[in-house]
């Protein structure tokens, strides 16, 4: 038996451009499944009026991370700047961890904790993308 974990992702209507997003900073494969996708008699079965460019399921596998998602079913989903939470990027130096930094910055990203020196001895920061989620970034310091 095989198991493999993913955080899942319900975006309020920008699924599709979030995982093209991704993709971009990640790479790996990316697979995303619209509503408009399915043949007409399973669609009908979906107990909620759906939106044919909605997307029902994305995955991103790359060798970074592994991540889920669709657009939330309800009309009036919140935004995703609220959530407690983050999804965690651990490199292995300081120049890795700049560049993921750079990316999400760059691309409208909000720094919500500087990168900078933590007191533990590693680089640390939090931004958060412009899709409202939320990045913790963790750098192994190179030694001088």
């Amino acid at each position: 038996m095989s198991v493999k974990s993913y955080t899942y992702i319900s975006f309020p209507g920008t699924a599709k451009e979030a995982f093209e997003y991704y993709h971009s900073i990640f790479g790996g494969d990316l697979q995303v499944l619209t509503y408009g996708q399915f043949p007409e008699q399973d669609a009908a079965q979906f107990p909620f009026e759906i939106n044919p460019d909605a997307v029902a399921n994305a995955t991103l596998d790359s060798d970074v991370v592994s991540i889920a998602g669709g657009d939330a079913m309800e009309a009036d989903a919140p935004g995703l700047d609220g959530t407690p939470y983050s999804l965690l990027l651990i490199c292995d130096d300081e120049a890795e961890a700049r560049g993921y930094w750079d990316k999400f910055t760059s691309t409208g990203g909000e720094v919500v904790l500087p990168l900078e020196v933590a007191p533990w001895g590693e680089l640390y920061g939090h931004v958060r993308d412009r899709f409202g989620v939320s990045w913790a970034v963790n750098g192994s310091v190179n030694p001088s």
